[in-house]
């Protein structure tokens, strides 16, 4: 497999998480996509597939995103999206950081920015 190919690879991986979690609402589907020895960097949810699929499960239902940009180098993965927790909610910039091995997440890492009400610019965060 080419290195371009190994990439779109690692992109299709990370977006059928994605669109298995944040827009089917399918929590078990979108972790087949985790390794079971899978690591979690964000300081608020434990680390471990089972700990992150209960964190998955609370409320997701109520919430969606829309990806802006899916970018690869070597084994990373970084989605910019706009994250909303439910119909009415501004939401947040989030950009994701997934680490592939083998085919599946192993690794992730997160930043989130609240959408403003009023911004003090007119520049858009995606």
């Amino acid at each position: 497999m080419s290195a371009d190919q190994n990439l779109e690879n690692n992109k299709a991986i990370v977006r059928d998480f994605f669109q298995k979690v944040f827009i089917e609402h399918q929590v078990d589907a979108g972790l087949s996509n985790f390794r079971s020895d899978y690591i979690q960097h964000n300081p608020m949810i434990p680390t471990g597939l089972e700990a992150v699929r209960g964190a998955f499960k609370q409320g997701i239902e109520n919430v969606s995103t829309d990806i802006k940009k899916i970018i690869a180098e070597g084994d990373l993965v970084v989605v910019h999206h706009h994250f909303k927790f439910g119909p009415d909610s501004l939401g947040a910039a989030v950009v994701d950081i997934f680490r592939i091995e083998n085919g599946k997440i192993a690794e992730h890492w997160d930043v989130m920015t609240p959408v403003p009400e009023k911004p003090m610019n007119n520049n858009s965060m995606f």
